[in-house]
């Protein structure tokens, strides 16, 4: 519904693209497998484990990145990935944004996307469409189920339907020889943002995605 509107004009120029994705994970979460908070393994931390589908979400929304200026460190737990990042971008459309992506926090926060453009403002979250403004309308914000994960801070608490959906999605398009909801092409534009993310907070560098 929020990238409808966007498409639609209803937010006119779009001027901030802002996800924060503030998770917890204990120690003995990083513990509990050898290959968790490895680079060779996991291949990133918070962001490239936990934050990956928030991140795809606001570059889907936003309509891509342009570049990246990030920090991104263990602060808290013992592990070579980071357990906390932040990075400000800069949209393919000219708009500007933040990411906030964390393990360390506690307990887990709301993931929550907020965009804002000249006429108004969307801000979706776990709980639903938290807010739908425009200028010069009273329209209202479309109903959409809750997701209903706030205060859940182990993995094992949260579903796992959304997993089931694709697979079984990849594996019907297998079998029937057609394109799955998400092909790989879409899929790798997240990577390629956390993975320029990472080379921003390694060399300190803006990093160009295109």
């Amino acid at each position: 519904a929020a990238r409808q509107a966007i498409v639609e004009g209803k937010l006119g120029k779009l001027v901030l693209g802002d996800a924060y994705l503030k998770y917890y994970r204990s120690p003995e979460y990083y513990k509990s497998a050898g290959w968790r908070g490895t680079w060779q393994w996991d291949g990133g931390g918070a962001l490239m484990n936990q934050g990956v589908h928030g991140i795809d979400v606001i570059q889907y929304l936003m309509g891509g990145a342009a570049s990246v200026f990030a920090y991104a460190a263990p602060l808290v737990r013992d592990i070579e990935v980071e357990d906390t990042a932040v990075a400000v971008l800069k949209y393919n459309n000219g708009a500007f944004g933040v990411i906030q992506g964390t393990t360390s926090v506690y307990p887990n926060q709301e993931t929550r996307f907020e965009l804002h453009g000249e006429k108004g403002t969307i801000i979706v979250g776990d709980s639903g469409i938290l807010q739908w403004k425009m200028i010069d309308t009273d329209e209202q914000a479309p109903h959409v189920e809750s997701l209903a994960t706030m205060g859940r801070t182990k993995p094992e608490d949260m579903s796992t339907d959304g997993h089931y959906i694709f697979v079984d999605d990849i594996l019907s398009a297998v079998k029937y020889n057609r394109e799955p909801l998400v092909n790989g092409e879409e899929a790798r534009k997240s990577v390629d943002l956390i993975l320029s993310i990472y080379e921003s907070a390694r060399t300190g560098r803006e990093i160009k995605l295109n």
